[in-house]
């Protein structure tokens, strides 16, 4: 047991010096490169804001979902696409607090951005909103929405 011990720290080292001779290029390989020229990554943009129940009172089941869709309109063109979904389950009460991510690359100055928000029970329709959301500095600016019972 006593001789394995110095083999072992032998052969550690033995290892550890052919791992640094090995042949290195002066160019790192361009998917490993730290320079932030070359890649650059998107800025995330967060939305936050509050769903309230319009008339009347709502209590939510385990059941019940709220289906968010923040949605982009190009005045230009007038093609509509979606931007960020999100779903909330388990409502607790009204209003409900949420936050929806999107990538701001997906935003372009000639867009204006409305959020749609479904109340939906046991698969169908129960309440909706639609809001058109303000643009800022920053990004999109807070919201608060009323739904609609359908």
């Amino acid at each position: 047991m006593k001789r394995l011990l110095p083999a072992a720290i032998l052969l550690t080292v033995l290892c550890l010096l052919l791992c640094s001779c090995a042949t290195t290029s002066e160019e790192a390989p361009k998917q490993f490169s730290l320079s932030r020229n070359e890649e650059k990554k998107n800025e995330i943009g967060m939305l936050v804001g509050s769903v309230s129940y319009g008339v009347g009172f709502f209590f939510p089941t385990a059941y019940d979902i709220l289906d968010i869709s923040l949605i982009k309109t190009d005045s230009v063109t007038g093609l509509v696409s979606e931007i960020s979904h999100q779903r909330i389950r388990n409502l607790l009460n009204f209003p409900v607090q949420f936050t929806v991510r999107y990538d701001k690359a997906d935003l372009q100055d000639t867009e204006t951005c409305s959020l749609i928000v479904t109340l939906l029970v046991n698969d169908n329709v129960k309440a909706q909103g639609i809001s058109l959301i303000q643009r800022n500095d920053t990004g999109l600016a807070e919201t608060s929405l009323v739904l609609i019972p359908v």
